[in-house]
């Protein structure tokens, strides 16, 4: 049985068991697992031999909704968690530590809606974490829309292909990057790629090893199709349609 199966079957049957009467909120709790997988694939970054996906999530329900669960919310959060980290396994994602879920009561949130946050984080839940809200649109990073580029990252496991969807894309070892490289020659913050006057440049973030195009060192330089930019000898192709 697949991990969704699985969920839902449970959820149904919690629903429909002795604890039906709790549930007087129009959410049920398997419309909330859909958005905590949702949330899961919105949220991939690939790193250079694995893709990492969030391992803390909240799910902000108005207070009415969540009031609902109140007396079950611990083993629903517990079961919610084990289900993303069985549907992450099965479809090959990777995370820093075992998912966590929270359940949290947000008066900001509508009555029969869902807010879910995603966060990626090394130490314990608790210890909070910079957390993405999920958004209709990218805001101010968004790139335009017929922006067509892509960087290629070569590994032992085959081909990767980055898709450039925003305007800045920060690269580099840290968990706050937009692209997450797991590679010792990356330094924490290594490098950016900023789109502007209709081309994409790459500059180096005072990295410890270097930014490199085609071989030569740089600070800042437009990238051109078939370009390899290299961050201290990790080399990604850059493709411009």
């Amino acid at each position: 049985m697949s991990a969704l199966a699985r969920f839902e079957s449970l959820m149904e049957g919690m629903v429909e068991g002795n604890v039906a009467r709790l549930f007087r909120s129009p959410i049920q709790p398997a419309e909330i697992g859909k958005r905590l997988e949702r949330a899961m694939e919105g949220q991939q970054t690939i790193s250079v031999d694995r893709i990492i996906v969030p391992n803390q999530y909240k799910a902000h329900l108005h207070p009415d909704d969540f009031a609902a669960f109140a007396t079950v919310r611990q083993n629903l959060e517990s079961e919610m968690a084990r289900y993303l980290g069985e549907l992450a396994r099965e479809r090959g994602f990777s995370m820093l530590n075992h998912p966590t879920v929270e359940l949290v009561s947000d008066p900001g949130v509508k009555q029969r809606s869902i807010m879910v946050s995603a966060a990626m984080n090394e130490a314990s839940a608790h210890l909070g974490g910079h957390t993405q809200m999920m958004s209709v649109d990218g805001g101010q990073r968004a790139a335009p829309s017929q922006l067509k580029a892509t960087l290629i990252l070569y590994t032992d496991q085959g081909e990767h292909r980055i898709p450039l969807t925003t305007s800045v894309t920060n690269m580099g070892r840290g968990l706050n990057n937009d692209l997450i490289l797991e590679d010792s020659r990356v330094s924490r913050e290594h490098a950016q790629l900023r789109y502007r006057a209709r081309r994409f440049w790459v500059s180096d973030m005072h990295s410890t090893n270097g930014t490199f195009v085609n071989g030569d060192p740089v600070q800042e330089r437009d990238l051109r199709h078939g370009d390899i930019v290299s961050l201290g000898g990790l080399e990604l192709r850059f493709e411009e349609a």
